[in-house]
């Protein structure tokens, strides 16, 4: 049995109304939700859960433009940029032995290029992907999926064999699972990862740590069956489970560690 630790790194903050967090409630107040890369070291590996808002000054205002078309008020701020995440922890690039995207919208995949991870395996999606590719998704607009380079890269990715489409779980390493669970989008995916707590669970289909308590399915849920469907699974087979844009993880963990 393997264990690792695991590193919640606030990278932006944005607030968003209530009706956006929690479905079917009429909820017009504004919440904070937290933007995180995930750090996991453990048995001589060390990866990321998601890369963060884009690199590229450009790439974040387009970003801006679709999220203040929410709501005015949906703003990103306290914005660390992946390269600069790397930095204040002292991680190379040439560290990065893997990536799980649980979404390809550019709040999670902006930081993917391979200057930040020359030699990673990069896991993402089948059914994200093919949504992106065959389908005009509408929520969100088809351009905040993924920056041009990112898409320059995943090419790259797919000739080198290191993109793993997947839709199973599938392990990345021992005690270290990542799958697909829809709900919010196709392209929403989650992860397990045992710790010396026990088994964390990573949901991007839950925002809040309320979404998890209640097993509510967020507001912006393209299958509400399948959000809470993955919620409930998770809060059986986990110790912990954890929501993506959760503020009060840096409450609960002090520097966000859980090991």
């Amino acid at each position: 049995m393997r264990t690792y630790e695991l590193q919640a790194c606030q990278i932006a903050t944005m607030p968003i109304p209530g009706w956006e967090i929690f479905f079917a409630r009429n909820d017009v107040s504004m919440y904070r939700l937290s933007y995180y890369v995930w750090i996991i070291r453990g048995g001589g590996l060390t990866g990321l859960v998601d890369t963060g808002l884009p690199i590229d000054e450009a790439d974040r205002r387009r970003l801006g433009e679709v999220v203040r078309g929410v709501d005015p008020q949906c703003v990103f701020g306290d914005i660390v940029t992946l390269d600069r995440l790397l930095e204040r922890h002292h991680l190379e690039p040439e560290s990065i032995d893997f990536v799980l995207l649980t979404q390809a919208i550019t709040y999670h995949s902006g930081g993917l290029l391979r200057h930040l991870m020359p030699r990673a395996h990069v896991y993402m999606s089948r059914a994200g992907m093919m949504e992106f590719l065959l389908e005009t998704p509408g929520h969100p607009p088809r351009d905040i999926y993924f920056t041009a380079g990112t898409w320059a890269f995943l090419r790259s990715l797919l000739i080198e064999d290191r993109l793993h489409l997947v839709d199973d779980p599938t392990e990345v390493a021992p005690d270290l699972i990542y799958e697909t669970t829809g709900g919010h989008h196709p392209a929403s995916a989650a992860v397990r990862v045992r710790t010396s707590l026990g088994t964390v669970g990573i949901l991007e289909t839950a925002f809040l740590k309320g979404n998890i308590d209640e097993t509510h399915p967020v507001g912006v849920a393209e299958n509400v069956a399948m959000c809470r469907e993955a919620i409930r699974r998770y809060k059986r087979e986990c110790d912990i489970v954890l929501a993506d844009h959760d503020p009060t993880i840096l409450e609960r963990f002090p520097d966000g560690v859980i090991q």
